[in-house]
């Protein structure tokens, strides 16, 4: 893939950026929220006197003869850069509601999923796929807390009192709505082989790690998604769950940094 080829567009509140020293889109399975940042030169200081905390985000990038991949949030921290002429904005997704908004409710033989989907719909989002423990909690308190924890709280309920493994589960904004359960997010497995986009493979090196691929930009891609992986010189060829990933990017270089591995909580 040629970086040449990288189509790149930022828009900060009223302001649009084609270039930056460096850009990050960050998402997770196990944390709540989908993160980015941008490094921006701003030697005279008028970008950090204009952009406010919560001015819209919206990052596109890609290759120019593919659809690009869109990332939106808002702005939630602006600080000093790398160096004393730059400045660096960081931004939160559309999951900031399940953050944000605080619950505070008691629920009597109650499924898991009803609790979520209730929490979910006062956070003001779009529901996805909510799955089903098959129990129902004969008490659930919810003391002052944010959206994403109910989750963990009902997750830690059915592993703690019905012995439901909820290890791989996880609570995510995807691209149809709020998900939780054991599950991918929808969209085709990129291949990733010798040769052929593998850069690098960091196999981990215990039983809590997580192994590490770096590849050429892949925009589209968010954790949750299956990714198939053909390692030649360790003879590996399967599939996995990606469990973080970040795109990263400067004016020379644009990667993506895929870790995988055992889900824990």
């Amino acid at each position: 893939m040629e970086i040449s080829g990288l189509r790149l567009n930022i828009t900060i509140g009223e302001h649009e950026v084609y270039r930056a020293p460096r850009w990050w889109i960050d998402s997770q399975r196990s944390f709540p929220l989908g993160r980015a940042g941008v490094i921006l030169p701003d030697p005279e200081r008028d970008l950090y006197k204009s952009i406010k905390r919560g001015d819209a985000v919206e990052i596109t990038c890609g290759y120019r003869d593919r659809d690009p991949a869109v990332w939106r949030g808002s702005v939630l921290y602006c600080g000093p850069g790398e160096t004393k002429d730059q400045i660096e904005v960081s931004a939160v997704d559309g999951s900031l509601p399940l953050a944000a908004i605080r619950v505070t409710q008691s629920w009597e033989n109650e499924t898991p999923e009803a609790i979520i989907k209730w929490a979910v719909n006062k956070a003001g989002l779009t529901i996805g796929r909510i799955d089903a423990p098959g129990i129902v909690l004969p008490r659930f308190i919810a003391s002052n807390i944010p959206v994403w924890q109910v989750a963990r709280q009902a997750a830690h309920s059915c592993q703690a009192a019905f012995e439901i493994d909820m290890s791989r589960w996880a609570f995510w904004l995807g691209a149809s709505g709020v998900n939780w359960g054991d599950f991918d997010e929808v969209g085709e497995a990129p291949v990733i082989t010798t040769g052929d986009g593998l850069i690098s493979h960091s196999p981990a090196e215990g039983p809590a790690a997580l192994s590490m691929i770096e590849t050429f930009l892949l925009p589209e891609l968010t954790h949750s998604r299956q990714v198939h992986l053909q390692d030649n010189w360790r003879g590996i060829d399967e599939r996995f769950r990606a469990l973080r990933v970040k795109h990263e990017g400067t004016p020379d270089t644009a990667r993506t940094f895929i870790w995988y591995g055992t889900e824990s909580e």
